[in-house]
């Protein structure tokens, strides 16, 4: 049904009556508009639920480095906003067109002041599925809610309290990865700075090559790091030939999110990325940040789960859920999806220069 139109001609087409939703007699739904991006970022930042996701600043990066068209909802009662739901149209040459809450994202899905605005703004995105015929809706819930729909259990989060001054982060640690981080400390110098994001891209890039994963383009990074400013943190470990691992990272409220990363055998050699995180908790917590986000990761996934774990970070379960439309089952676009196994094996064997670019062309179409 969106094939061949324009973006003037989607507006038109998305004129849906929202008001008829049996749900919305407590609130009213709307399309974001631009008067109101402040009143959404300002939301985002006072509801408990809220994540550095969330922030229009990851939004206007998807929009400029992937193209992908927002359909972002409002909820209102009174003139006053009372829940928000951000949706991307994705469309994807391997699942078709999806709605995503949000791509690329760790976190997503509806905040609302009450279960009924959630309700409502699911409703409404309803709607739009069936006005443009999608496969289906993903809402990536961190938190358990009331929508009741099914459930892709595939991924835990790892959250944990930073302590309180710098020179107790290491002590705060598990002996064994205290131990590791003491030691590459030694060989190992660390560096900070907006400056050395290119550098962190290039042992990213390397990374999933070696993991058989395509990566994100270079262009969403440099988006990321515009909107965020300040808080696109970017931390890179170096031995005596140059960097051997490296990370970027997210600033929400109180709370820090190691997103990308990369390092190579000679970090990997060095506890390099012992030395990373420990350097980057330190920082966090001298700049008055008390939770560590150490992001999600797949339970089939072991050398990750274990690496964080050993970290003393404990896992959560993370609420991704999916609304089926024109698809019959869950989609499955991870790694651990053995359609993608052979992929995967080519891949680690390809030229790096070509699997840079073949990457960032490909991830535009797994949200």
């Amino acid at each position: 049904m969106i094939d061949g139109m324009n973006i003037g001609q989607l507006d038109r087409v998305f004129e849906i009556d929202f008001c008829g939703i049996e749900s919305n007699r407590e609130c009213e739904i709307k399309f974001l508009c631009d008067s109101h991006k402040q009143l959404w970022d300002e939301y985002v930042y006072n509801h408990p639920h809220g994540t550095v996701f969330h922030l229009l600043a990851w939004n206007e990066a998807v929009e400029k480095a992937y193209k992908h068209y927002p359909f972002h909802l409002t909820a209102w009662a009174d003139q006053q906003l009372i829940g928000i739901l951000p949706l991307f149209l994705v469309k994807s040459i391997f699942v078709g067109n999806v709605l995503v809450s949000i791509p690329y994202a760790t976190y997503g899905g509806i905040l609302s002041d009450s279960d009924n605005v959630a309700r409502a703004l699911l409703s409404a995105a309803k709607e739009i599925c069936k006005k443009i015929g999608v496969e289906y809706l993903e809402l990536r819930h961190r938190e358990a809610n009331v929508l009741n729909l099914p459930e892709i259990r595939r991924y835990d989060t790892f959250r944990k309290r930073l302590p309180e001054h710098p020179d107790e982060v290491l002590p705060w640690l598990p002996r064994k990865t205290r131990a590791a981080a003491r030691k590459g400390l030694k060989v190992l110098s660390v560096h900070m700075g907006a400056d050395l994001l290119e550098a962190v891209y290039d042992l990213y890039v390397s990374t999933m090559r070696r993991l058989g994963s395509p990566n994100y383009s270079k262009q969403f990074w440099i988006a990321l790091q515009e909107m965020y400013k300040d808080d696109c943190v970017v931390l890179v470990v170096e031995d005596n030939k140059g960097p051997v691992a490296g990370v970027v990272s997210f600033i929400f409220r109180d709370e820090i999110v190691p997103y990308f990363s990369g390092s190579n055998e000679r970090g990997m050699d060095k506890n390099a990325n012992n030395v990373m995180y420990v350097k980057l908790m330190e920082y966090a917590v001298e700049r008055g940040i008390k939770w560590f986000d150490f992001n999600r990761t797949r339970r089939d996934n072991p050398g990750p789960y274990a690496f964080k774990r050993h970290h003393g970070f404990e896992p959560t379960p993370l609420h991704y859920q999916v609304m089926l439309c024109r698809s019959k089952k869950l989609p499955n676009l991870s790694p651990s999806n053995r359609k993608f196994a052979m992929v995967g094996r080519i891949w680690r064997r390809l030229p790096l220069s070509f699997t840079r670019t073949l990457g960032a062309r490909i991830t535009k179409w797994i949200p």
